[in-house]
C-alpha cells in the first residue's frame, strides 16, 4: 500500500472515513439498481464520474491544491479506467439483471484477487496456504451463488441468478483489484483527494468519449427519468463517489491495508439488507450460504497470520 503519513489521523475521521465505506458502499449496489431502472447505464455511470471529478478537483482547486503532473494523469488515467469504469461499470452494465445483494457478494472477493495479483509482481512472494484456501472458499461461494446447474438445483429455476451477468461483476472486480494494486506503484499527487478527483475525471471522460462514438448520449431522454432514478443518481454522485470513493483513496493511505478491506465483510450485509426491504429483492437460504463460504473466504485472506507463541 501507499507510504502511511507521519503524523496519525484523528480518531473521528477515521471513524467517520470507515463508516463511509461499510454503510455508503454498501448501499450503492442499490442506488446503481435504481438509477438504470430509467437511465442507461454507461451515460449514468459517465455523468456520475465526470460531474464528481469536476465537483472535487474545482474544490480543491479554490482550496490551493498544486494541479498534477503528467506522471499523476497517467496514473490516474490507469486507475480511472480500471477501477471505475470497468469495475464500477459492469455492476452498473448488470444491475437490471441480477439483485443487488448478489452483485455486493461478488464484489465481496475483491481482497482475495488483489492478493493474488500482488503476489504477481517482481519481487512479491507467493500467496500462503490461508489464502490460497481463501481463495478456493471465494470460489466455491460464487460457485454456488450463480455456477451453472448448482444454481439452478439450489435456487430452483425461478430464482436461479442470471451467470453471465455475474460473470461480468466478477471481471469488474478483478479489473478494480489489478487497478488498486497497481495503482500503488505510480506517481501519485501529495493530496489524497485530488488523486481521486483525478480518477473520476478519467472516468468520466473516458465513458463519455465511449458514449459519444457508440450513440449511447442518444438514449438519454431526461423526460423519461424518474424522480427516484434522479435521486438515486446525485445520491451516488455526493455520497458514493465524492464521499465514499475518496475515503477508499485517503484510507489506504493512512490505515492498515488489511483493516481497510474490512469493508468487503460489511457492504454484502448492508446490501442484502437494504436490497430486501427498500428494493424488494428476495433472499433465498442458499444465497445466504454462498454469502457465509464466500465471506469465510475473504476473511481468510485479510486475516493477518496467526503469531506462533515462543516457548519460555
Amino acid at each position: 500500500m501507499a507510504a502511511h503519513d507521519t503524523a496519525p489521523p484523528p480518531r473521528l475521521l477515521l471513524l467517520a472515513a470507515f463508516a463511509s465505506l461499510y454503510i455508503i458502499w454498501g448501499s450503492t449496489y442499490l442506488g446503481i439498481k435504481i438509477g438504470v431502472e430509467t437511465m442507461p447505464a454507461w451515460p449514468m455511470i459517465a455523468a456520475r464520474h465526470g460531474l464528481a471529478g469536476i465537483i472535487l478537483f474545482t474544490v480543491l482547486r479554490l482550496a490551493g491544491t498544486p494541479l498534477p503532473t503528467r506522471q499523476h494523469l497517467r496514473g490516474a488515467l490507469t486507475g480511472g479506467i480500471m477501477l471505475l469504469v470497468v469495475g464500477n461499470g459492469m455492476i452498473a452494465y448488470s444491475a437490471d439483471r441480477i439483485p443487488s445483494g448478489v452483485a455486493s457478494m461478488v464484489v465481496a472477493t475483491t481482497p482475495i484477487w488483489i492478493v493474488l495479483v500482488a503476489s504477481t509482481r517482481p519481487g512479491a512472494s507467493a500467496p500462503a496456504r490461508k489464502e490460497w484456501m481463501g481463495l478456493g472458499l471465494g470460489l466455491l461461494g460464487l460457485l454456488l451463488l450463480a455456477g451453472p446447474g448448482v444454481s439452478s438445483a439450489l435456487h430452483g429455476s425461478a430464482d436461479a441468478v442470471d451467470t453471465g451477468a455475474v460473470g461480468l461483476v466478477l471481471l469488474g472486480t478483478v479489473s478494480w483489484a489489478t487497478g488498486s494494486v497497481l495503482g500503488r506503484e505510480m506517481p501519485k499527487p501529495d493530496n489524497a483527494f485530488m488523486g481521486s478527483a483525478l480518477q473520476m475525471l478519467a472516468a468520466g471522460t473516458c465513458l463519455g468519449l465511449a458514449c459519444l462514438v457508440t450513440g449511447q448520449w442518444q438514449t438519454v431522454h431526461l423526460e423519461a427519468i424518474s424522480l427516484r432514478s434522479w435521486t438515486a443518481f446525485w445520491f451516488l454522485i455526493l455520497f458514493g463517489s465524492l464521499l465514499g470513493f475518496t475515503a477508499y483513496v485517503w484510507l489506504l493511505r493512512v490505515a492498515k491495508t488489511s483493516h481497510v478491506a474490512t469493508y468487503a465483510y460489511v457492504n454484502p450485509i448492508v446490501a442484502l439488507l437494504l436490497g430486501a426491504s427498500i428494493g424488494h429483492e428476495r433472499i433465498t437460504p442458499s444465497m445466504m450460504i454462498a454469502a457465509a463460504v464466500t465471506l469465510l473466504g475473504v476473511v481468510l485472506v485479510v486475516m493477518p497470520p496467526l503469531r506462533r507463541r515462543t516457548a519460555r
